[in-house]
């Protein structure tokens, strides 16, 4: 052991050093390229630290800007307002019938301002009256006359845009013909419209007092109608003068007024003692909520494809509907039964009969046998039929229920079966259903299914299209049934009526509404009149009970009528041949009058009929009857009856018939949709908290207002802007198109808002170029041609194309085509060329003979042009007549009472509208390739016209400085060449024609490469992606629509590109 060498430990030990030296120094390394890291990464987050306090502080001025921006403008647009107000203010301090000062008009269009004052101007001075026409209108004829009457709107509430547009159409007819110098008449008035005003005010009760019209009684529920009535009547009133409707207000009526009521009993009483008016028991439309038979247009139907479940007003839960429900009627001592089917199978309760086809084989051993009917105690009849059967159709057997289904109603009478109602007024099942007495009538519907389904004659139900009834006050479902009530014979006048039309003694337009006029007429049936409401006319009839007569009170005879009850028992006495005493009672009957029935008497009732006054004799008939299309039978053709009958004569000669008025997206306005739309919200306009806040001071139930405040908020995120009256009148009209529904867009009235600000504008340019001292010549249409220039030809030109179309626009009733001539005369002419071109002249400095001829035009212009647009715009256009100076001799008060402008043939020249239009046609052209360059109309550039004969060169070198002036040229040259000219971009007119702009210096072509390379390469994205989607597997499942929309937008797309490459390819070779 001791001998062993030891192992030599030093050389290990320097190896260590140096490793642990060399690890150190990677160590250190690691450390400083960390830190180093670690710095570049704290200076890397300083950076962005203070690129994000830049860019927050950036953000942060930039919101402080922009507030500071909002602010100013609010501030702007506050103290706009405060002089706008202060303005009105001082206004409204005009006396009543005073004019109003216009001698200093505001630099830009303020409805509210321009409509202040004008109508306590015309109203006080009674510029409304036919009277006060005929005393101060000039060219007055006083042996012509124009008459009408308004369609009264029903006192349930404010108007809509719909009784806007009645009003727009029918003022602006009533202004035309008063300015042609027809003596005009319009009379206003409302209508009481009992059953629609008596559901609103049973609404209310029940919404604020939580009481019903039986809690007050008739007397006192009477009295809370007449609160709504004069609360409302007022709203209404004042909303048709907001519109500027001319109406004669010293003749207004009220339908239940005590000269409406006279001679509402006058007309039953006459038509009664005629033999046109009786009593009986029909079948009716019953609403069993409002306890009362409603007629046809009270009814609104909603149509069901298949079985569908509904909840029903008065019921708990869902019922089934959209079904025929299937069951069977054992046969009296057979073993045999018949299955029947009903959409209604609770009425099975009331079948007193069974039908079969006389000719079907199957069932003639069954004819004169009886059923047995199973859920209540009675036989049934099994009875032949050929026109209620069709042998083919299901089982070829039909249960009869004649009270409550009219076909069954009408076999019944042909085979005098017995009537069973089933109903109580309320709608609940009577004794007449057994052990179902007692039930609501669709809990009935169930238990029916049920007890037949446990004595095993329930077949099933199957789907079955149908159209259900549904009260349009109440929503709830129609019940067919018995009643009582009185009806009006319509055979005879019925037919009259029909050969008015066919005679051409009244007119109806459009032309179309014929077929409908006919096809009512020549199906007309008797009228129910009756109505089981309290506020209304009650009907002048007394039923009498006479000593040893059996009372009846569906027999007519024991019926009398009188104006009052002391008439009424002397009727009775003289009738039945009676002494006082032998009369037991005589009790008016409680029902009302159908609502059409008062207005049927309208044109004639608001004249003073049946007196024989200074109206009636002066007024009547009426010359127009203006109105909704969806009330052409139900009031229009009761109109012509009833004046036929009652006075003799047509009570109109004329009927125009307008469309509906139906939201943007073609939907009927209805409050539950929140697109009914109050025509001051867009007189004045209204913030979306507004139109919301509306829906809740309404009837409408949390449900309806939930589900309106959704349309409101999709229609109306902004609310409506303020539009002003004149705006909303000429859009209403300018919509109209005959024969068409009115789909109104609030965006296409803002915009009419705008172009009364251009006519505001237009008028304000002639008062500046006009100047103070200017006296416009007498009005001479020849000598206005004189000594003049093709501009000014041109505009006298335009202006008699619009006199003639405006005429005969109104002349027609074709409200679009008078609208068109007026709007395109004002922007399209006068304001976009006429106004631009006469800046030149009028700059001249001396007093040339062709600056005061040009002044002459521009004043005959703005005055013809406001005179045409009066009856659409009546307060702008009066407003600015009265700033305008007028012609030696001209007292005329008021633009209402100014001739309206007649046509100037001396005016027409078709040479220098051929001439113009091609102008036009060049300048189109030019400011088109000038818009494709991105060339701003302050930039003026070097124009030239290449034309290929000398006609051309002549023509359009007359017209040079025309051209110039409205395509922004800087220079305009007209030559005969087919070459191109250097720096120079091109566009074809036409094969004789071609522009060319020199637009050197004016496009940076390079930015028009690069911005045209950005959109090409979005265009080609775009292709490709649709392209992929095409061509995918899965795409031969894609509806045969959508692929049809694809290929025509992979078309366009693909157009798009050639085209931006044309364009980049055009540019390269222009950068030069």
């Amino acid at each position: 052991m001791s001998d062993q060498q030891p192992t030599p430990e030093a050389p290990k030990k320097e190896i260590d050093e140096e490793t642990k030296r060399k690890n150190e120094e990677k160590k250190k390394a690691k450390e400083a390229e960390k830190a180093e890291k670690l710095l570049k990464m704290k200076e890397k987050e300083a950076k962005q630290a203070a690129a994000k306090e830049k860019e927050l502080a950036n953000k942060a001025k930039k919101e402080a800007e922009k507030k500071a921006k909002e602010n100013e403008e609010k501030e702007k647009q506050e103290a706009e307002t405060k002089k706008i107000n202060d303005y009105i203010s001082e206004l409204l301090k005009t006396p009543k019938g005073s004019i109003k000062n216009t001698s200093n008009l505001l630099p830009a269009y303020h409805p509210l301002a321009v409509e202040s004052v004008w109508y306590d101007y015309w109203l006080e001075n009674g510029y409304f009256s036919p009277e006060t026409q005929m005393e101060i209108q000039p060219h007055v004829m006083k042996d012509k006359k124009f008459i009408i009457v308004i369609p009264p709107p029903n006192v349930t509430g404010s108007l809509h845009l719909g009784h806007a547009l009645t009003n727009s159409i029918q003022d602006a007819v009533v202004r035309y013909r008063r300015m042609k110098g027809e003596v005009c008449l319009w009379v206003p008035g409302t209508d009481h419209a009992g059953i629609a005003t008596q559901v609103v005010v049973e609404k209310k009760l029940w919404k604020d007092s939580k009481i019903t019209r039986h809690d007050l009684g008739r007397e006192e529920f009477i009295k809370k109608v007449w609160e709504w009535k004069s609360e409302y009547g007022t709203r209404i009133q004042n909303q048709l003068k907001k519109m500027a409707s001319s109406y004669d207000w010293k003749r207004e009526v009220f339908t239940m007024d005590e000269p409406r009521s006279r001679a509402v009993n006058t007309a039953f009483i006459r038509m009664f003692n005629d033999g046109l008016i009786f009593r009986t028991t029909r079948l009716v439309n019953w609403s069993c909520a409002l306890k009362t038979a409603i007629s046809d247009i009270e009814v609104d139907f909603k149509d069901l494809e298949k079985h569908t479940k509904l909840p029903v007003p008065g019921h708990d839960g869902l019922y089934d509907f959209g079904v025929l429900f299937e069951f069977a009627y054992p046969v009296e001592g057979t073993g045999e039964h018949l299955v029947v089917a009903t959409t209604r199978i609770e009425t099975m309760l009331a079948d007193t009969a069974i039908a079969v086809h006389p000719d079907d084989e199957r069932y003639k051993h069954l004819h004169g046998k009886f059923a047995v009917h199973p859920l209540v105690d009675r036989k049934i009849p099994i009875i032949t039929d050929a026109i209620l059967v069709d042998k083919d159709f299901g089982t070829g057997v039909v249960k009869i229920t004649p009270s409550h289904d009219p076909n069954d109603y009408e076999t019944a009478l042909r085979h005098k079966l017995e009537f069973i109602n089933l109903f109580t007024d309320e709608g609940i099942i009577n004794e007449n259903g057994g052990k179902f007495a007692g039930m609501k009538r669709f809990d009935c519907r169930n238990a029916v299914v049920e007890a037949l389904k446990e004595k095993g004659l329930y077949k099933g139900m199957k789907d079955n299209k149908m159209r259900l009834g549904i009260c349009s006050r109440s929503k709830d479902i129609i019940e067919p049934m018995i009643k009582p009530q009185w009806y009006v014979k319509c055979d005879e006048m019925g037919a009259k009526a029909l050969n008015a039309v066919k005679d051409g003694d009244l007119k109806i337009i459009p032309e179309t509404q014929k077929i409908t006029w006919y096809r009512w007429l020549e199906s007309i049936k008797d009228w129910c009149v009756s109505r089981q409401l309290w506020w209304g006319h009650r009907i002048p009839a007394y039923h009498v009970s006479i000593k040893g007569v059996r009372s009846n009170p569906y027999d007519t005879n024991q019926w009398v009528v009188g104006m009052n009850q002391e008439e009424a028992r002397k009727n009775a006495t003289e009738k039945f041949k009676c002494s006082d005493e032998d009369i037991v009672s005589i009790e008016q009957d409680p029902d009302v009058l159908d609502t059409w029935f008062s207005s049927g008497l309208f044109p004639f009732s608001v004249m003073g009929w049946p007196d024989q006054t200074e109206d009636m004799m002066n007024f009547y008939p009426t010359s127009l009857l203006e109105t909704g299309s969806d009330i052409l039978f139900f009031w229009v053709a009761r109109m012509v009856m009833m004046g036929q009958q009652l006075t003799g004569k047509l009570p109109f000669d004329t009927v125009f018939l307008h469309s509906m008025v139906r939201d943007a997206h073609g939907r009927k306005m209805s409050k539950s949709l929140g697109n009914v739309i109050d025509p001051n919200d867009v007189i004045k306009g209204v913030s979306l908290d507004g139109l919301i806040e509306k829906l809740y001071e309404g009837n409408l139930d949390p449900k309806e207002v939930e589900k309106a405040s959704a349309g409101v908020k999709q229609d109306f995120p902004n609310g409506i802007a303020e539009c002003g009256t004149d705006a909303m009148r000429f859009a209403l009209c300018a919509y109209t198109s005959q024969g068409r529904d009115i789909n109104l867009d609030i965006q296409r009235v803002v915009a009419y808002r705008n172009f009364c600000n251009k006519i505001w504008n237009a008028t304000r340019f002639a008062h500046m170029k006009l100047e103070s001292l200017f006296k416009p010549s007498a009005f001479d249409a020849q000598e206005l041609l004189k000594d003049t220039n093709a501009i000014n030809i041109w505009i006298l030109n335009a202006a008699q194309r619009a006199i003639k179309d405006a005429n005969e626009g109104f002349d027609s009733y074709d409200f679009s085509k008078a609208t068109t001539a007026v709007y395109n005369f004002w922007l399209s002419e006068l304001c976009d060329v006429y106004l631009e071109m006469t800046k030149s002249i009028f700059s001249i400095e001396e007093d040339a003979p062709i600056k005061q001829k040009t002044k002459e035009t521009l004043y005959t212009c703005i005055d013809i042009g406001l005179r045409l647009i009066h009856p659409f715009m009546p307060f702008l256009s009066e407003e600015l007549y009265q700033s305008l100076p007028r012609r030696q001799g001209d007292t005329i008060p008021s633009i209402m009472l100014a001739p309206y402008p007649i046509p100037q043939p001396l005016w027409e020249s078709p040479s220098i509208e051929k001439e113009m239009m091609e102008c036009q046609d060049v300048i189109k052209s030019i400011r088109s390739l000038r818009s494709s360059y991105n060339i701003p109309t302050s930039k003026k550039i070097h124009t030239f016209i290449h034309v290929k004969d000398h006609e051309n060169l002549e023509r359009f070198n007359s017209h040079a400085q025309f051209i110039r002036v409205l395509a922004y040229a800087s220079q305009l040259e007209v030559h005969i060449s087919a070459e191109s000219r250097p720096g120079c971009i091109i566009n074809i007119v036409n094969e004789n024609v071609s522009i060319l702009l020199d637009v050197r210096g004016s496009v940076d072509f390079n930015q028009e490469i690069g911005r045209l390379e950005s959109k090409k390469s979005l265009l080609v994205k775009n292709f490709d992606t649709l392209q992929s989607k095409t061509q995918a597997p899965t795409y031969e499942k894609v509806p045969q629509t959508i692929k049809d929309n694809d290929s025509t937008k992979l078309k366009s797309l693909e157009e798009e590109i050639t085209l931006t490459n044309q364009t980049i390819e055009s540019f390269k070779k222009l950068n030069i």
